[in-house]
């Protein structure tokens, strides 16, 4: 079987549109916590947070160019052990996918299509998803080429249709309440880099692994930079109390501007834009699935595998959560924090442990 391989430019696409998505669709700094008016702090404070956890993902997966992280889990902690616990990382790209769908369906089923059933808009978007991966890898890396261009030219006019009406009062007082709250608006987006356990599959698939350090940080780093600036417009905009109260603030933004009489509903930009993303971000969820699964059950080719999960995937995301005030109470830093980090730092400890061990251990039987 012919080896699939992407370019790192179209890694970089990948990973921006999977973590602009579901960070701007939410917009966890200013809806998760109480930081208000100092949730763009809070976006400063994900940057930084964020950048570390993706440094220390990417090395780990540069160590082992050709190995996924299914692979190199049995290398680092044997094989029975490794292949349990590559498990985790299965079970959290089935979870993150199943997140961001059940997420645009609210969004959808909420302001356009009431009287629709959910299982049917999800039922689509993991078909498209699907059919894609079906193709593979590199198929979606030339999706991303132009999907990325499309949601950028989309996101440019979300950012500046809304100018018009900032209020930059709104965004004061600055440190009104000290450090707390701020702290706390960053902990959902920061446990959300879990995402980014999806660089143990795809770097051996990229041109070139070793700058996938560099791709991984600098995509990190734009949709990071592109939530600041976000979370600054929608709070000057809508005031930060109505836009906490938002389930969707950037789509409760871009409904309260009215261009002219007869320029109305603009958040189709919105929509557009996030149905982008989420056609990626499944889509290499549910790649990061099956290869890694295939791999796991010692199968060939991944293919096979795409079918049965994109069907399990349907009925996750229907009876995965009751309703949306079950999905926002999931991403609340008192429930989601703990989940995500743990999902960050107890894998990334071990197996830079073990690493570390086996890197010892063998130099000193060289000596």
């Amino acid at each position: 079987m012919r080896i699939e391989k992407i370019a790192n430019r179209q890694l970089w696409f990948l990973l921006f549109l999977m973590r602009s998505t579901i960070i701007l669709a939410y917009l966890p700094v200013l809806t998760s916590a109480d930081a208000l008016q100092d949730a763009w702090i809070s976006a400063i404070v994900t940057l930084f947070g964020s950048q570390i956890f993706i440094l220390l993902i990417a090395l780990l997966a540069t160590k082992f160019p050709d190995k996924t992280i299914i692979q190199y889990s049995q290398l680092l902690l044997g094989y029975w052990p490794g292949k349990l616990f590559s498990l985790v990382f299965l079970w959290l790209f089935l979870q993150l996918s199943v997140v961001d769908i059940r997420i645009y369906s609210e969004v959808l089923i909420t302001g356009f299509l009431p009287h629709t059933p959910i299982i049917f808009i999800t039922g689509i978007m993991v078909f498209a998803a699907t059919v894609c991966v079906q193709q593979g890898i590199e198929v979606l890396g030339r999706i991303a080429d132009v999907l990325f261009i499309l949601f950028v030219f989309m996101l440019v006019g979300v950012v500046l249709v809304p100018l018009g009406e900032f209020d930059i009062h709104n965004l004061q007082p600055v440190f009104v309440r000290g450090w707390g709250p701020v702290l706390r608006g960053a902990l959902t987006p920061v446990a959300l880099i879990s995402q980014a356990w999806v660089l143990g599959i795809l770097t051996p698939a990229t041109l070139s692994p070793k700058k996938v350090i560099k791709t991984a940080m600098t995509a990190e780093g734009a949709s990071l930079a592109i939530l600041i600036l976000v979370a600054i417009i929608t709070i000057g905009v809508l005031s930060p109390q109505e836009g906490a109260r938002a389930t969707f603030p950037l789509l409760t933004l871009i409904r309260s501007v009215q261009i002219t009489y007869f320029l109305q509903r603009m958040e189709v930009l919105v929509i557009f834009s996030w149905g982008f993303g989420l056609f990626i971000s499944v889509s290499t969820f549910l790649y990061s699935g099956a290869k890694g699964f295939s791999q796991w059950l010692k199968i060939e080719d991944y293919r096979i595998l795409l079918w049965p999960m994109a069907v399990i995937w349907v009925f996750m995301a229907v009876g995965g959560f009751k309703d949306i005030f079950a999905l926002n109470e999931f991403f609340q830093p008192a429930i989601f924090a703990p989940y995500g980090l743990a999902l960050l730092i107890f894998p990334l400890a071990l197996l830079w442990l073990a690493y570390l061990l086996r890197n010892t251990t063998g130099r000193s039987k060289g000596d």
